[in-house]
C-alpha cells in the first residue's frame, strides 16, 4: 500500500437542537434563563443569519415571511411580528409554547406562528419551520399549480413531492389545519393565494429546502420559454429519487404508488411531459 492511500471520514456538522425530554422548564424564572442560555443564543444567531439570506435572496420583504425552531417538548423560539427578517437581532427573537402562547421576548411573536406549530405537533421530526414568499415558487402558488415530479433529481430527492394547503387566511387556526394536515408526508407545502412553507431538521435544513423549490420553479418558468416539452424520467429513475431521499431520513410514501400515480403531473404549462427516452 502506498503512503497516499488513505482516506479520512468527517462527521457531518450536528445542526439539530436536542432538548431532555420532560425536563421543559416550567416557572418564569426557569424560563427566563433558559430563554438567555447560551444553547439557545446560539439558535437565535442562526435564526437571523437565515433571515439575512432571505431578505438577500428577495423571499421576502417589507416584514414578510417567519421562521421557527423547536427547543422543548412544548416550547419554540421563533421571529416577532412585524420585522423585516433581514435586520433582525438575536434580542428580537421569541419564545412560545406549542399553543401559541407566548412565553419569553422582548417583542410580540409572529401572528403566524399557529401554521409552523400545526407543522410541529403532527411531525416530531419538523424541528423547524421557515415561510416565505419566494417569487417564482410564488407565481406557482397564486396560480393553483404545484411543480411536476420527475424532471431533475434534486427536487425529488432534497424536497420531494410540493403538497397545495386550502386557502385559508394568515395566522388563522384554519391555516394551521389545513398546512399541518398535509405535512406528515410533504416537506414542502404551498398555501393556496399565500407562500410557501418548509420544514426540516434543523433551521438550516429548511431554509435549503426553501432555496430548493424556489430555483426548480424558476427552472420550470425558463424552461417554459423555450416551446420546447419538457422531459420526464422513468419510473425506475423515479423510485431511484425516492429511494435516496428515504435514505437520507426524509418523509416519502410515493414509493407505495403504482407506475400510473407515482408522477404528480403528466403535462405542465399546457403541454404534455416529454417521456424520457429510456422510459
Amino acid at each position: 500500500m502506498s503512503q497516499s492511500d488513505w482516506s479520512i471520514s468527517p462527521p457531518l456538522p450536528k445542526l439539530e437542537f436536542h432538548w431532555e425530554e420532560g425536563k421543559d422548564p416550567q416557572t418564569p424564572q426557569e424560563v427566563n434563563q433558559f430563554f438567555y442560555s447560551d444553547a439557545l443564543q446560539v439558535i437565535k444567531q442562526r435564526i437571523v443569519a437565515i433571515g439575512q439570506r432571505m431578505w438577500q435572496k428577495d423571499y421576502v420583504d417589507g416584514n414578510g415571511g417567519n421562521i421557527s425552531v423547536r427547543v422543548g417538548d412544548n416550547l419554540v423560539l421563533c421571529t416577532p411580528t412585524l420585522i423585516s427578517k433581514g435586520f433582525m437581532t438575536p434580542d428580537d427573537m421569541c419564545l412560545v409554547d406549542m399553543q401559541g402562547r407566548q412565553k419569553a421576548g422582548k417583542r410580540p411573536s409572529t401572528s403566524e406562528i399557529k401554521t409552523h406549530l400545526g407543522i410541529m405537533s403532527r411531525v416530531p421530526a419538523a424541528k423547524s419551520c421557515v415561510h416565505a414568499h419566494p417569487v417564482h415558487a410564488n407565481a406557482f402558488v397564486i396560480t393553483g399549480t404545484v411543480p411536476p415530479t420527475g424532471i431533475m433529481p434534486e427536487p425529488d430527492i432534497f424536497f420531494g413531492e410540493v403538497v397545495q394547503a386550502k386557502y385559508a387566511t394568515p395566522g388563522t387556526p384554519e391555516n394551521a389545519e389545513n398546512v399541518g394536515s398535509v405535512s406528515p408526508d410533504h416537506q414542502c407545502i404551498f398555501m393556496e393565494n399565500h407562500g410557501v412553507i418548509v420544514w426540516g431538521n434543523h433551521v438550516e435544513d429548511a431554509y435549503w429546502k426553501l432555496e430548493n423549490v424556489d430555483s426548480y420553479c424558476r427552472i420550470l418558468l425558463l424552461a417554459t420559454q423555450l416551446n420546447i416539452p419538457i422531459q420526464q424520467v422513468n419510473a425506475a429513475s423515479m423510485n431511484d429519487f425516492i429511494a435516496l431521499r428515504k435514505k437520507l431520513g426524509m418523509p416519502d410514501n410515493r414509493d407505495q404508488r403504482s407506475a400510473e400515480t407515482l408522477f404528480n403531473l403528466r403535462e405542465f404549462a399546457g403541454r404534455a411531459l416529454k417521456a424520457h427516452p429510456e422510459a
